[in-house]
């Protein structure tokens, strides 16, 4: 689904797809355009980096950290290899990132949703 958010003078055109929002595109917005925008209100905290993580999906072995703490990573790059059931999973990062925590090192077991990683999401750029 695709919204028109105002936020800070600027209208963002966002998707939302499987819980992962995406902006297609940013302008600004005159001050008598706002009152023309049907936007929902949106509680945005005063944290603007918050952290995520990605979680185990089975339980496993890391056979390789391919990312260390505070590193840039892009979307698709491979950061973790979780080996399950004799076959390897590459853990990839869902979006452009810094790495915020390891949980794990190479030779870890790790169980059914436990943390492998936590990462930032830097500011949209103004």
């Amino acid at each position: 689904m695709k919204y028109d958010i105002c936020l800070n003078g600027n209208k963002y055109v966002v998707e939302i797809e499987s819980s992962k929002a995406q902006i297609l595109e940013k302008k600004a917005v005159a001050d008598n355009e706002t009152d023309l925008l049907d936007l929902p209100d949106f509680d945005f905290g005063e944290e603007k980096n918050e952290t995520s993580s990605i979680k185990a999906a089975l339980p496993g072995t890391v056979i390789a950290v391919n990312v260390k703490v505070g590193e840039e990573v892009y979307k698709g790059q491979t950061m973790i290899i979780l080996e399950s059931m004799k076959m390897e999973n590459p853990i990839t990062a869902p979006c452009d990132c810094y790495i915020e925590h390891l949980s794990v090192n190479v030779g870890s077991y790790v169980k059914k949703d436990q943390e492998l990683v936590s990462f930032k999401i830097p500011e949209l750029a103004v």
